[in-house]
């Protein structure tokens, strides 16, 4: 090949690298848990009170929220109903709606426990609470992963979700340090 050849070749990679830069790759990113949490942080009273009354990761109390963070459908989290009205029982909290951000993070603060008594599930386990919480305590109990291997896949994807945003939030020191909550969270 002579020198214009490549020349030519060589502007022509860089051009289209310089467009892709300007118009984007077209893939839509989620942003960032810090992100999330500096932008909706109404939501976190509720995730302190929660993980200092059950002990719930903060990561994996996020990562069970069906709408982590919205107020758009007012469907924050999808209980199964009989483990919905056990917790409204065992809490007495007679009024308690799947809309609240309070009582979403709440349940999942409870469920949480009651895997880590009931199932002997260990806090960092993100895969088997998802499990657990989709099927409920008994049914995950009696679980057998090899007939069901999309839900054991999904299971995989929420763990992984959670693994990134733990790591996320332990870089979020910086950006919450002047939230009064901030000092409350416990980010591992």
């Amino acid at each position: 090949m002579n020198n214009s050849v490549i020349l030519k070749v060589c502007s022509f990679s860089l051009l289209t690298i310089m467009l892709a830069g300007c118009f984007g790759s077209g893939v839509k990113t989620e942003p960032g848990i810090c992100e999330l949490l500096r932008e909706n942080d109404d939501w976190a009273e509720p995730l302190v009170l929660a993980q200092e009354k059950y002990g719930t990761p903060l990561y994996l109390t996020l990562v069970l929220l069906n709408q982590p963070l919205s107020d758009l459908d007012k469907r924050h989290i999808n209980p199964r109903t009989a483990d919905w009205d056990e917790y409204r029982l065992r809490s007495e909290n007679w009024e308690a709606a799947i809309s609240s951000p309070y009582d979403a993070v709440d349940f999942i603060g409870w469920f949480t426990l009651e895997s880590v008594k009931r199932n002997q599930l260990d806090w960092s386990d993100v895969s088997a609470h998802y499990l657990s919480y989709r099927m409920g305590h008994g049914a995950y109990h009696r679980f057998e992963p090899e007939k069901y291997p999309e839900l054991v896949l999904k299971s995989e994807r929420v763990s992984q979700r959670a693994e990134l945003w733990r790591k996320q939030l332990k870089g979020c020191q910086l950006q919450l340090q002047e939230k009064s909550w901030y000092s409350k969270l416990r980010f591992w």
